[in-house]
């Protein structure tokens, strides 16, 4: 085989014209690296990551994480960037032509990311209310003093001008018994006699009757307590009369001013998802996701050459920031007790599968592998692109991105836990309770509070908008690319796609909003994506061949280390990945419990709507599949049954003509160059390796002359 290395693309960083008139191209390299790292590099590395590696073992999560990275996220990855750039088409009509027995793989790809794409840009309409709320001298979430606080309201400022006042009074050597509680610093002794005569009013509550039990066991049973200091809550009968002094509100029934300006002023949030509950459009939140959708509209509206320069802010922009926010959160009070928490190894969590399962999900999710976003991204790249250098910044950065950000947050979680005098656990939380609570319950406590939250939710702002311009050009992809005669009115169709985004969008604006929010994230983005990635790596692997699939790498890239990584390769594409993928895919299921919010457990009508939105994503891949089949026995002439069903599962799992359309026009393009030649042979045109093959080797015919031995040959 010959070491010369193919032609790649110049080195400049814009290029002139389009490869693909009709579909359009990135304007220079960049665009795409920065849209991909963009969408890969998301919300969940913010406040995912952090909190799942303090919750499974510390510096020992790492271990499986990074493992999980090399197992199923860079083969996933680079798969997904490969069909897509190879073939220039997106998922909607890629898989009907790699291989059309799959062809529904496509269309779980559209519904999926329709259905992602609704909540995900509501989450970014709540950064966007959020930060319109931090243009001001007083953050609105900073007091318990609004009309929807309640008694077990904690305002860390109020919190802390009463010890103050507890300070000065000692430091004069007077007793005193002022307490934080009810909102407020209490020190009037009719107030406080008042509090003692009704303790259990106060400081009553209930505990698992087992701390270590899991949700739904027996053990798990709830026992009534009461505090007797502010982290302990006793069981046992008559503890209210070892109360000798009051004290400050206990910590597990404080609720944060923030969490309650989240929850009580910005959601107004229902009892239940329950119709009766439901409620209407909030017009505040109604306005940020209009807002939302315009923005999403305005850098869309051009397609990639408009999203492929906004990127160039978007995608920096929050690396700018948490680097800001990593060098102050380290030298907060209290930093290093949360780092520990962050950090310190706790070994024995490696013998638990659920640390493992919980590694994996996070890579496959963490990288948007399965969404169909990558494809996408990809597909609008050129045909020399270097993909493997893209995957490795991107996959790597990810990562990474994920790695420091946790040093970020937990220097602000150990200061919280300093400042309020208990331990991190107690303080750490994940997803939008630590974005949209613990962090603005943060700012309230430093110097210039409303710049830190206008940074702060800015970078949550830029963080989503990358991702949801990935989710809404794969669904205009899917829409273009299978309707090709409406790609002159573009404009009109992102219009017209962000329009319904945000009618659809506007239940999640009313007081039960937020349940169906995380009734769609439970549901729609799980398993589909889990059965998408499979299926993808099954049909690479076994159908289409691995050693084509390394060809069509070697022949846009041009770069050899391919052929001396390809059996190593082959343990992770052929069997560790997958292997991995569907053992998850199981043990999912296995584990699966109704949805529940907090303390609200969902109901069994909910929770069957969130299994149709799944199946949604899954079922329509063996139905299509069935129809595809189906159609083509019906079609055949062949008489003998045997026979006929194998030329119809030949036929209908084998890529099209098509397929390789781009190749060709680039093969064609690059002339002698090229490595490579087209003949045409019957109905296909068949792949070539020019020049005679070393001894030993197959003469060259198909993809012969780059494979090691006959059982090694895979045909096109």
């Amino acid at each position: 085989m010959t070491s010369e290395k193919k032609p790649s693309e110049p080195e400049e960083l814009e290029f002139e014209g389009d490869e693909n008139p009709e579909r359009g191209n990135w304007t220079g390299k960049l665009d795409f690296l920065l849209s991909c790292l963009g969408y890969a590099v998301g919300l969940g590395n913010v406040w995912r990551f952090p909190y799942l590696c303090f919750k499974n073992g510390g510096g020992s999560f790492l271990i499986p994480y990074f493992l999980m990275l090399g197992i199923i996220g860079i083969p996933t990855f680079l798969l997904e960037l490969k069909i897509g750039q190879y073939s220039a088409k997106g998922p909607v009509t890629l898989y009907s032509h790699l291989s059309p027995l799959f062809k529904g793989l496509g269309f779980v790809n559209f519904i999926s990311q329709c259905f992602v794409g609704l909540y995900y840009n509501m989450i970014i309409a709540w950064t966007i209310y959020y930060f319109f709320a931090s243009l001001t001298t007083d953050l609105p979430w900073q007091h318990c003093t609004n009309g929807y606080n309640d008694q077990v309201c904690f305002s860390f400022s109020g919190y802390k001008d009463c010890e103050q006042m507890r300070l000065n009074l000692t430091a004069n050597g007077v007793e005193n018994n002022i307490i934080y509680l009810n909102r407020t610093c209490i020190e009037d002794p009719a107030i406080l006699a008042l509090i003692s005569g009704d303790l259990e009013s106060w400081y009553g509550s209930e505990k698992k009757m087992n701390e270590s039990c899991e949700d739904g066991e027996v053990k798990c049973e709830m026992v009534k307590c009461i505090y007797t200091n502010t982290t302990y809550c006793d069981q046992e009968p008559g503890a209210a009369n070892t109360i000798t002094k009051l004290f400050d509100i206990p910590v597990k029934l404080r609720k944060s001013s923030s969490g309650q300006y989240l929850t009580k002023s910005v959601l107004q949030e229902s009892a239940s998802i329950e119709p009766a509950d439901f409620g209407t459009p909030l017009w505040k939140l109604s306005l940020s996701l209009m807002a939302a959708w315009i923005i999403i509209f305005l850098c869309l509206m051009k397609g990639i050459k408009s999203s492929g320069k906004v990127v160039y802010v978007t995608a920096t922009f929050p690396y700018m920031v948490l680097i800001i926010l990593l060098i102050r959160a380290v030298t907060l009070e209290g930093a290093s007790l949360g780092i520990k928490f962050y950090l310190i190894p706790e070994w024995s969590k490696l013998a638990d599968i659920k640390v493992w399962e919980a590694a994996a999900v996070q890579i496959f999710f963490s990288l948007s592998v399965a969404g169909g976003g990558l494809i996408t991204l990809s597909s609008y790249n050129r045909f020399h692109n270097n993909i493997l250098r893209d995957t490795a910044i991107v996959c790597i950065g990810n990562c990474m991105t994920s790695f420091i950000a946790g040093f970020a947050i937990f220097s602000v979680l150990g200061f919280m836990a300093t400042e309020l005098g208990v331990d991190v656990k107690d303080v750490a939380t994940g997803g939008t309770g630590l974005a949209f609570e613990a962090y603005p319950d943060l700012v309230t406590r430093l110097p210039a509070a409303p710049v830190w939250a206008v940074l702060f939710f800015l970078m949550l702002f830029t963080l989503g908008l990358d991702s949801q311009f990935a989710i809404v050009e794969t669904i205009l992809t899917g829409i273009l690319d299978f309707m090709p005669k409406l790609r002159p009115k573009k404009t009109l169709i992102v219009a017209a796609v962000c329009f319904t985004g945000f009618i659809l969008g506007l239940p999640l604006c009313c007081p039960g909003g937020s349940y169906l929010l995380d009734l769609l994230d439970y549901y729609a983005a799980s398993w589909p994506y889990l059965f998408i990635g499979l299926m993808e790596l099954i049909i690479i692997s076994y159908i289409y061949g691995y050693s084509t699939y390394i060809d069509d790498l070697y022949e846009m890239t041009g770069n050899n280390l391919l052929y001396k990584l390809k059996k190593p390769m082959s343990v992770f594409y052929c069997f560790l990945s997958p292997l991995v993928i569907f053992i998850i895919f199981i043990f999912s299921w296995y584990n699966y419990a109704p949805l529940k919010k907090g303390d609200y457990t969902y109901p069994g009508w909910a929770n069957g709507i969130g299994w149709i939105i799944a199946m949604l994503g899954i079922l329509p891949v063996p139905f299509t599949a069935i129809y595809v089949f189906a159609k083509a026995y019906m079609a055949n002439p062949i008489p003998d049954t045997k026979e006929r069903v194998m030329d119809v599962l030949r036929e209908t799992t084998r890529h099209t003509a098509e397929w390789r359309q781009n190749a060709i026009r680039l093969n064609n393009k690059d002339g002698e160059k090229s490595d490579f030649e087209y003949r045409q042979e019957g109905d296909r045109m068949i792949r070539y390796r020019k020049g005679e093959a070393p001894e030993g080797k197959l003469s060259g015919f198909v993809n012969g002359g780059m494979v090691s031995s006959k059982d090694d040959f895979t045909p096109m």
